[in-house]
């Protein structure tokens, strides 16, 4: 079906009352976003319902790697311009994806952090609220990452990134990784190397040291214009040094 967007100032209302329609967030839904045409407008953007349906979280299992590669098939290689549009995701997280949008982040009980909650996970708020916190982009944002990466398969990468948070944002908030394929894929092969083995490589504190001084490398050598090979003796020393 061909997506539809939220209209600009319902975003900007739906933001502004929210803790006016906490009980709609908790127990209700938001059907009139779609019933009245007055709040959205159709796109020639031709996503896959079918997949977004099959887009599920509980408290025993997040789902993140398959909801990730959920996500990705129904929206497919979009733009980055067009996916960084809120009025796609705050439709979606308030319509087909409200359900799964509850599970993964419950609301919690207290009205005033419950608003905070909402503002963050059902909007895109903030520099990083679209890759980050948005309950429906950070899903596709992941996904579209992880499918640069050479030399590992898209469901190994994700389930690297995905494994744990700080090693997530110590990745995504690099530019020196995020930013190059070659150095991006050398990161994800060694920390899938280390997954399937002991997963040293994913302790905070070790990986943090990793990233620091492949930082510090790419400050002074233009990583982004090396082999590959050498990109992977680069990464070997910090690994060594962190050790």
């Amino acid at each position: 079906m061909k997506a539809n967007f939220l209209k600009s100032a319902k975003v900007q209302e739906l933001q502004l009352k929210v803790e006016e329609n906490l009980d709609l967030y908790r127990n209700g839904n938001f059907d009139f976003l779609v019933s009245d045409t007055s709040c959205h407008f159709e796109t020639s953007l031709v996503i896959d319902v079918s997949k977004l349906a099959l887009i599920t979280s509980d408290k025993i299992n997040l789902n993140e790697v398959d909801n990730c590669l959920l996500m990705y098939q129904a929206m497919g290689t979009i733009s980055h311009y067009l996916a960084r549009d809120e009025r796609l995701w705050v439709y979606l997280c308030h319509t087909q994806l409200l359900e799964y949008t509850r599970a993964r982040w419950p609301i919690p009980q207290d009205d005033e952090k419950a608003i905070k909650h909402i503002k963050n996970h059902f909007f895109c708020i903030g520099a990083r609220g679209i890759e980050r916190d948005n309950a429906a982009s950070r899903l596709w944002w992941q996904a579209s990452l992880c499918s640069r990466a050479n030399g590992i398969t898209f469901e190994e990468a994700l389930t690297c990134v995905l494994h744990q948070s700080d090693v997530r944002a110590n990745i995504i908030e690099r530019p020196t990784t995020s930013q190059n394929v070659i150095v991006f894929s050398a990161v994800l092969k060694k920390l899938n190397e280390s997954y399937k083995s002991n997963k040293e490589l994913f302790e905070r504190d070790r990986f943090r040291s990793i990233m620091k001084e492949l930082n510090l490398i790419g400050g002074v050598k233009l990583l982004a214009a090396l082999p590959e090979s050498t990109i992977a003796g680069i990464l070997d020393q910090c690994v060594a040094k962190a050790a």
